[in-house]
């Protein structure tokens, strides 16, 4: 094989790696708050993802058991979302009830009750 053609391979190799590099998750992720129901048994977190200047910022309340760790591009355990830079408060009533307030300034796209064994209210 001639020096040109070895060139060329390691040249495309070097491409692709750079290209596919770039592939990755753009979104940047604020954590803002979290909150351990009172049994310390699950955790509500709230963060905020920009995923740039063609979507809005989206402001996400997500559960998880208290000791796996902050995952926030597990959207399954997503309970709460809305467009915009709200603010959001959560506050535990009891080991399994939780109630999130927000500032209704914008979209929500998600607003469940349930998640696992616990109940959600607004």
């Amino acid at each position: 094989m001639n020096v040109w053609a070895i060139r060329m391979k390691v040249l495309y190799v070097l491409f692709l790696a750079l290209l596919l590099s770039g592939c990755g998750d753009l979104c940047s992720v604020d954590l803002l708050s979290e909150s351990k129901s009172p049994d310390g048994k699950y955790i509500a977190t709230v963060f905020e993802r920009n995923c740039g200047a063609t979507t809005p910022f989206v402001r996400v309340v997500s559960l998880r058991h208290a000791g796996s760790g902050f995952a926030p591009e597990e959207d399954d355990d997503w309970v709460f979302t809305i467009h915009g830079q709200s603010d959001i408060n959560v506050s535990w009533v009891e080991n399994t009830e939780l109630i999130i307030s927000y500032s209704a300034t914008g979209d929500t796209p998600t607003q469940r009750t349930r998640w696992k064994k616990l109940n959600i209210k607004y």
